[in-house]
């Protein structure tokens, strides 16, 4: 009885074009929605339909959805990363996808979804990576780190996540705390000192950097902090 009500108002909803044809397939077709309809969308179509409500949401991120989207594009996972789909990033990783795997982006340098996630500045998806077990102190094709990218650019919530999460504040010859110097972001100068980037006995070398690059705030604050 509850059936047919149901089977009825769907009817009448259609009729009045309160929901589309697609809102019932999804709903009473699961199957055929995700073997059909998936299939045929492309991958920003995809993603963009899978915020549209849970119905949705649940079908794009099902085995058979995510199996669709792979099946899509090249790189599902450099991708998702690269739009800050979060959800995206989750399902694609619950279906195997290896969170360290690294890729040619753009063509010449090879980065993981991590590396992309921090030149983006996309903190929501570097914190569903690193939740998965992303590498913070695994090298890009540049031999640069996630936390070298994130001093470099600035981007200071980055920065944040990846020291939580133990990244080597200390790691290369180009260390993430003199790319902080060079490019002039003071307050990543100082998180990373209070992380313990700093040497005492190379404080010296670091002011002298700081001012062939007249960053003067830099300056002081590396004077504040050294021996």
């Amino acid at each position: 009885m509850q059936e047919a009500a149901a089977e009825s108002d769907t009817v009448t909803y259609l009729r009045r074009g309160m929901i589309s044809i697609l809102d019932v397939i999804a709903v009473k077709l699961p199957d055929v929605f995700t073997a059909e309809i998936l299939p045929k969308l492309d991958y920003k179509d995809t993603l963009n339909l899978a915020q549209v409500n849970k119905t949705y949401n649940a079908a794009v991120w099902s085995a058979d959805g995510v199996r669709s989207l792979e099946a899509k594009v090249s790189l599902p996972l450099i991708r998702a990363a690269t739009f800050g789909n979060v959800p995206a990033v989750r399902a694609l990783l619950e279906s195997g996808e290896d969170v360290n795997k690294s890729f040619t982006f753009g063509g010449i340098i090879e980065y993981t979804a991590l590396h992309v996630a921090v030149r983006k500045g996309l903190v929501a998806v570097v914190k569903a990576l690193i939740e998965a077990g992303a590498d913070v102190n695994k090298t890009a094709g540049d031999d640069r780190t996630a936390l070298h990218i994130a001093a470099t650019q600035g981007l200071a919530s980055c920065v944040v996540e990846l020291i939580k999460a133990g990244a080597d504040v200390k790691n290369g010859g180009c260390t993430p705390l003199v790319a902080a110097i060079i490019s002039g972001h003071d307050a990543i100068v100082g998180m990373l000192i209070l992380a313990g980037a700093g040497d005492g006995k190379e404080y010296g070398l670091l002011i002298a950097l700081a001012k062939k690059y007249k960053h003067e705030n830099i300056v002081k604050l590396l004077e504040q902090f050294g021996p």
